[in-house]
């Protein structure tokens, strides 16, 4: 065969894995996000009030997540190198420590948020009836965190094993859960309490704390090659090094991300409960859209963590640009929906025209974004994959303090441009982080990289060898 017939064949070869991996990731992550698209839809109809209520308090249980999503991003890299090394007891070491983990800091930020959640709210600016309801929400969610928890990082460790279709499986059933649940005690039907706000933070807790004894079930039989022999198990030092390696750095992003968020939306809050409520909105619509990007991100994590741990940083490099080219594609369907059907995306949500109408235009500058999105994702995902997380932060950092909040301060008290402006601050720091993305994927600092990594992994194998 000839040489360019054999490249070609590599990268089909190469695309059929990122499909395999990302589409059912694209749908996990899809109807991970439907649990808090389908409260917002339901109590949408509630009023504004009840909508900034709903909105204002996932913001605050994102922050709670922080820690937590960092051990199942540690999971995911160290599972997936493990896995590429042929070396599945060291896997499940990581999966047995990441689940101690994630447990623990599971229940204290349980412990710590259920007196705090009043406060919390009116710190990010609610008002009025909005407090009472949001605070109900959100220890509803607080109380569900001990299980949710344990969802989050088993199936980190599953997609890090390859198996990212267990996981889409496992919200699928959360997803119908909560539907359910939200649509009856919402609405009050047939013997279910009509409680409106509270109903949907009952049916959030319930369904993930659901999901998350189905995914500890499946790890404790055995799932994807790998088996969660004790819930609880002797603190392994070198383990949890090499997990808080990864997952501390990924954990610094997120609390800048959050932080940054929050700044944000405190921005936004100030032009009032009407034009939060449509941000709160085409935040949702942007965060649907984006879900294709973050599952191709996966697939480029899983991909470039067993490429590096089989010792081919060639093949994780060409991994993380073919699943960059795939993700590009679906964005620019995205983008094209947002663009040119904004009225009929946000009437899908609410039927206040005053929300309405302001939430066309910044979910009209959302769609230039999200090629952008797409990009940052899926070059953020290979550095995890390559075990740099320290990289991705402080991009991050660069991006969302240096760029998004002080434009969106400067869009709203000084420009006055509404929404709008506010939104193309937010553009603006996905692209500076893609340059800066790009600039660390380039081939000498790639290289330099993974054979640091390559013999960290040698030297740890050696070290855990029974």
């Amino acid at each position: 065969m000839p040489p360019s017939m054999v490249g070609e064949s590599a990268a089909g070869t190469l695309r059929r894995q990122v499909v395999r991996l990302a589409l059912p990731a694209v749908g996990e992550q899809l109807l991970t996000l439907m649990v808090g698209i389908v409260n917002t839809m339901l109590v949408g109809h509630l009023g504004a009030e009840a909508l900034t209520a709903v909105g204002l308090s996932s913001t605050i249980a994102g922050m709670a997540h922080i820690f937590i999503s960092a051990v199942g991003t540690g999971t995911t890299a160290m599972v997936a190198q493990a896995v590429g090394a042929g070396n599945r007891p060291l896997a499940e070491r990581f999966l047995e420590q990441a689940v101690m983990v994630a447990l623990g800091l599971g229940l204290l930020v349980a412990i710590i948020l259920f007196p705090l959640a009043r406060g919390a709210l009116v710190l990010m600016g609610a008002e009025g009836a909005t407090v009472g309801m949001g605070a109900t929400y959100l220890r509803c969610i607080a109380a569900s965190l001990p299980f949710s928890v344990l969802m989050f990082v088993g199936n980190a460790a599953l997609r890090g094993s390859g198996d990212t279709r267990s996981p889409m499986i496992v919200m699928s059933g959360v997803n119908l859960l909560n539907l359910l649940l939200s649509y009856g005690l919402i609405r009050g039907v047939g013997p279910l309490p009509e409680l409106g706000v509270t109903g949907a933070g009952v049916a959030a807790a319930t369904s993930t704390a659901t999901g998350g004894v189905v995914v500890l079930a499946a790890l404790l039989s055995g799932r994807a090659g790998l088996r969660l022999s004790r819930l609880v198990n002797r603190p392994d030092r070198q383990v949890l090094t090499s997990l808080l390696r990864i997952g501390l750095p990924a954990g610094g992003e997120s609390l800048l991300m959050h932080g940054a968020f929050l700044a944000y939306q405190r921005s936004i809050s100030s032009l009032g409960t009407v034009a939060y409520a449509a941000y709160i909105i085409a935040q949702r619509i942007e965060s649907l859209n984006s879900m294709p990007a973050m599952g191709f991100a996966i697939a480029s994590t899983t991909l470039s963590g067993q490429a590096i741990g089989a010792g081919d940083p060639a093949r994780a490099r060409r991994s993380v640009f073919a699943s960059l080219q795939l993700a590009l594609c679906l964005a620019a369907v995205c983008a094209t929906l947002s663009f040119t059907m904004p009225r009929f995306l946000l009437e899908r949500f609410t039927q206040e025209p005053d929300v309405i109408a302001q939430g066309i235009a910044p979910l009209r500058v959302v769609a230039f974004a999200q090629p952008l999105m797409a990009i940052a994702f899926s070059l953020s995902g290979g550095l995890r994959g390559a075990g740099d997380t320290r990289s991705p932060m402080t991009i991050t950092g660069i991006g969302s303090w240096c760029v998004r909040v002080p434009l969106a301060v400067l869009a709203v008290t000084v420009f006055d441009l509404g929404l709008a402006g506010v939104q193309a601050s937010m553009m603006l720091d996905w692209l500076v982080r893609c340059i800066l993305l790009g600039w660390r994927f380039r081939p000498a600092a790639w290289q330099q990289r993974t054979a640091k990594l390559s013999g960290e992994l040698a030297t740890a194998a050696a070290n855990r060898a029974p």
